[in-house]
């Protein structure tokens, strides 16, 4: 006897039902663990901001339904350059990173913790997980100490103290991290989102740490004509590369975060592209993985 003939309606719902079967063992496999996630202002701002956030609001929502422990922090450099622009300020980089008077670091300030922290905060908990804002400066998280007097009142991690995170990650929030430090002094300091990232999933004995950006992963040879999406590398070939200069600017500090995190025990980091719809879910509950994936010291696969 004949299957009985299927409306859309009802296909599209097996599809839905096939989907939720296959994600089954991935979801078991992640209750419970941390994922450390770092989401690039930039994505916001490059492929539609409406369609690209909104999916990442909604994948960290279903992964906090499902019992993952998920910490996002968040950067903002192009919001910040946007308003600095506005007020006559215009951006300076030194490897990557914005060299920040007290000026700049009063519009950073303003960006991170009066635009885009409370934006995401709501975007998360309107997708149905309840969230909570944080900054670095906020009970002790993230203490800084000055790096390169080039870059003016920009600071480098000198400590994470993970307390307030486990808390509110054992109310059941998601923390979503503003990332400025202070200073032993009491100095407020701007730190690159993508070194804090590191450091935090460091600090929380994280089982992932995810980059979200605005390209596809990471490349060699990055912008000529031999360029190579590297679907999985090496902490070790990472670090050759950081030595010999090959890396395009705006990746140094994604990868030197992601260094620091590997060193520090993490045991897996992720370079995926956020303007992908869904990345996150891809990422995480399926074995289709995309974007470049960056194993400890000697576990790169050969060629």
């Amino acid at each position: 006897m004949l299957p009985p003939s299927l409306t859309d309606r009802t296909k599209l719902a097996q599809e839905k039902a096939r989907v939720l079967r296959e994600a089954l063992p991935w979801i078991t496999r992640w209750r419970g663990r941390t994922v450390v996630v770092k989401w690039g202002g930039n994505v916001a701002t490059d492929g539609g901001p409406d369609e690209a956030t909104a999916a990442f609001a909604a994948d960290i929502a279903l992964m906090r339904s499902v019992g993952v422990d998920v910490v996002v922090v968040h950067g903002g450099g192009p919001q910040i350059s946007e308003l600095g622009g506005k007020l006559g300020l215009e951006p300076t980089f030194v490897d990557g990173q914005r060299v920040t008077d007290e000026a700049t670091l009063d519009v950073v300030q303003l960006v991170l913790l009066g635009q885009v922290n409370p934006w995401l905060v709501g975007l998360v908990s309107a997708a149905g997980a309840p969230a909570s804002g944080v900054s670095g400066t906020d009970a002790g998280l993230v203490t800084a100490r000055p790096a390169d007097a080039r870059l003016g009142r920009v600071g480098d991690v000198a400590s994470v103290d993970p307390t307030l995170l486990r808390s509110l990650l054992a109310d059941g929030a998601v923390p979503v991290v503003a990332t400025l430090g202070r200073a032993a002094d009491g100095a407020v300091y701007n730190i690159n989102a993508d070194r804090v990232a590191g450091a935090i999933a460091t600090a929380l004995d994280a089982d992932k740490l995810i980059y979200l950006t605005n390209v596809s992963g990471l490349y060699e040879h990055f912008g000529t004509e031999h360029s190579t999406l590297l679907s999985v590398v090496s902490a070790d070939r990472l670090r050759r590369m950081l030595a010999d200069g090959t890396l395009e600017a705006g990746m140094v500090p994604k990868i030197g975060g992601v260094v620091d995190a590997l060193d520090g025990g993490v045991p897996q980091a992720h370079l995926l592209d956020g303007r992908i719809e869904h990345a996150l879910l891809l990422e995480v509950f399926t074995d289709e993985g995309i974007g470049t994936m960056v194993t400890p010291r000697g576990e790169e696969p050969s060629p």
